[in-house]
């Protein structure tokens, strides 16, 4: 007489690996899932190069389908036209995504002014210098040196093929300043005294920018005391 045998149930390995297996299954389904969906964020991009101080015009801007990570949505814009008329403050490469950090916040805003100073090498008192940075620019007359502009930004810079500023010849760099007055007052420093270049300890801007800052040797200060005795 043939017992039948009942077949055990799993074990605790078998239905622990059901589960990793389906698991699985799961999250590839999902993946493909997210993967084969289109894009639903338009992004506005840049279409050309974008220079520092140049208002920014539909044909400079376009389009793409994507989806910015979580938390930067708010950092780019989704239609040209809010763009358009705004000025840039720092370079935008061609294809980047235009950030609200990158533009003024209001359209037909003032523009920037572009000075180009072509300095000899002791004169850039910088070791290193790339476009974006800000720079401090000083005139000195005799005794007497004085801030002409501060936090100005570097457009361009004519340099080594490293962007390193180690030869000695003539260096070219272009600043963006913002107003009229910085640039007679860029230009008049550039004619008549001798013009030093350096890196700014800030990012952006200083509040007190309108404020020169001067130093006099004690030498002048000396003999301009003893003409008044």
């Amino acid at each position: 007489m043939d017992i039948a045998r009942h077949r055990g149930l799993p074990g605790g390995r078998a239905v622990l690996g059901g589960v990793l297996m389906a698991v699985a299954v799961v999250g590839v389904f999902v993946a493909y899932d997210q993967a084969s969906r289109a894009p639903t964020s338009t992004i506005v991009v840049a279409s050309r190069p974008i220079r520092v101080g140049e208002v920014l015009d539909a044909d400079d801007l376009g389009t793409v389908e994507g989806e910015l990570p979580a938390g930067a949505q708010a950092a780019g814009f989704d239609d040209i036209d809010r763009l358009t008329g705004r000025v840039a403050l720092g370079p935008i490469g061609e294809g980047e995504v235009v950030q609200a950090a990158s533009v003024t916040e209001d359209a037909n805003a003032l523009g920037l002014h572009e000075v180009a100073i072509t300095l000899p090498r002791r004169q850039v008192a910088v070791g290193r210098l790339k476009e974006g940075e800000r720079v401090d620019v000083f005139v000195t007359y005799d005794e007497r040196t004085s801030s002409v502009v501060r936090g100005a930004e570097v457009v361009l810079i004519s340099a080594d093929d490293d962007a390193s500023l180690t030869s000695e010849r003539d260096i070219s760099i272009v600043v963006a300043v913002p107003s009229g007055d910085d640039v007679a007052a860029l230009v008049h420093a550039l004619r008549t005294g001798d013009v030093t270049v350096v890196r700014s300890t800030f990012t952006g801007a200083p509040d007190d920018a309108g404020e020169p800052l001067t130093y006099e040797s004690t030498s002048a200060t000396a003999t301009t005391d003893d003409e008044a005795d």
